[in-house]
């Protein structure tokens, strides 16, 4: 015969294991916002619905969705390694994007730097010659520099 400790522990575990049934309420709140709960509604709630959900084991496995077919699921494979790559080589693209603004706003700068020093700057010519800049030429040059500054050096 057996212990009365080995029967204690075996009604407990038949006792574990039997079917429960939860009350989950559903409603509406003044936010228009769905809203899920063990415990009832308040009482400005606009829409309310009770249902009882059976948690049991047996109850999960036929409430499961059906398993998708090996083709569906490599279907869906092949997609998220295609989005994966697309979000891949886009990064790669606003990383270039990044860098190359970077670079152009250190020119930028460099430039405006040097029109702002107020030493004479000088250019070369179409022909080859190199001449001074004058006062509306610079005044010109720094407000092109002062425009490039601000569009790539944004941030």
């Amino acid at each position: 015969m057996k212990s009365p400790v080995q029967l204690f522990i075996a009604v407990a575990i038949l006792l574990a294991t039997a079917t429960v049934a939860a009350q989950v309420y559903k409603w509406v709140d003044k936010d228009g916002k769905v809203q899920y709960s063990d415990s009832p509604p308040p009482a400005n709630a606009t829409k309310t619905e009770a249902k009882k959900i059976d948690t049991s084991p047996a109850a999960a496995s036929t409430n499961a969705a059906p398993e998708k077919s090996l083709q569906d699921r490599a279907k869906d494979y092949d997609k998220r390694k295609a989005d994966e790559a697309e979000k891949a080589k886009k990064s790669d693209g606003d990383k270039q994007t990044a860098d190359v603004n970077a670079s152009n706003c250190s020119d930028a700068r460099a430039a405006l730097r040097e029109m702002e020093t107020g030493r004479p700057v000088t250019r070369t010519t179409e022909s080859g010659t190199r001449e001074f800049m004058d006062d509306d030429a610079r005044q010109a040059e720094m407000t092109k520099a002062r425009k490039s500054v601000a569009d790539f050096c944004k941030g």
